[in-house]
């Protein structure tokens, strides 16, 4: 499984269901590879370029590119009652 271009993340806080206690994540040609702790980490990735996380949090492949686009056009169009503090103001 090692390689060169294998980079090893050790050390931090890897956010995964698959693995919640993980400690490390190998990324191997861009693409996670392996998640789990550190010791069968650098005995599986002997080779891979490591980098300490220390305690740093990570979640792999965590994407949210979107736009509530409906949501936003409402608040440019509607009212701005941004600074209401209650009914009465209202």
């Amino acid at each position: 499984m090692s390689s060169s271009n294998t980079t090893l993340l050790v050390g931090g806080r890897i956010h995964t269901p698959q693995a919640p206690d993980a400690t490390a994540m190998a990324i191997t040609d861009g693409t996670v590879s392996w998640v789990g702790q550190d010791r069968p980490a650098r005995a599986l990735h002997p080779d891979a370029d490591t980098v300490d996380l220390d305690g740093a949090f990570v979640a792999p492949a965590f994407v949210d590119a979107h736009v509530h686009a409906t949501a936003t056009g409402l608040h440019l169009t509607g009212l701005d009652l941004t600074t209401v503090g209650d009914a009465g103001e209202l």
